[in-house]
């Protein structure tokens, strides 16, 4: 008789832990749905919350500004370089120790221009591309680029 009570816990048990299992294996489809709705609900709520929206809009206006500071102050240097170099005597060997050292700081100053600038405009097109971004540029260009020419004008697509 005791065997016997032993077999019905037994079987109670794995009532319990089967039914269990099958409950959830028939309610898992309905809590995947649920579960994406309030996902849905979720992104919307944190995607198109107006503090965002502005914050976004407001993001692309000042890096469109940035970029085009950054690249009027390239343009700055490279006609330091410019003008330095054609004061320069022709024929390199006239030119002496401090003539090279500021020749090579206003390239340096170039270069570096030219640097901040590509790496504003990836970031901007980097965050143009994301689409949880991308909705807020409302009518502001969608990618820029530099011309053919590295130190050429800016693009605004």
């Amino acid at each position: 008789m005791k065997t016997k009570h032993w077999f019905i816990i037994i079987g109670i048990i794995l009532a319990v832990v089967f039914g269990t299992l099958g409950l959830k294996m028939l309610f898992q489809p309905v809590d995947t749905v649920i579960k994406s709705v309030d996902m849905t609900y979720d992104v919307t709520d944190e995607l198109l919350d107006a503090d965002k929206a502005i914050y976004n809009y407001e993001w692309f206006k000042q890096q469109e500004a940035d970029i085009r500071r950054l690249h009027q102050q390239e343009q700055n240097h490279q006609t330091a370089y410019d003008d330095y170099l054609a004061v320069l005597p022709e024929d390199k060997t006239d030119w002496d120790w401090q003539d090279k050292q500021e020749l090579s700081r206003l390239r340096a100053n170039v270069t570096a221009q030219q640097d901040m600038v590509n790496k504003a405009i990836e970031d901007y097109n980097a965050s143009s591309s994301m689409v949880s971004r991308n909705i807020f540029k409302n009518n502001l260009p969608s990618n820029i680029s530099r011309g053919l020419d590295a130190g050429s004008d800016l693009i605004f697509q």
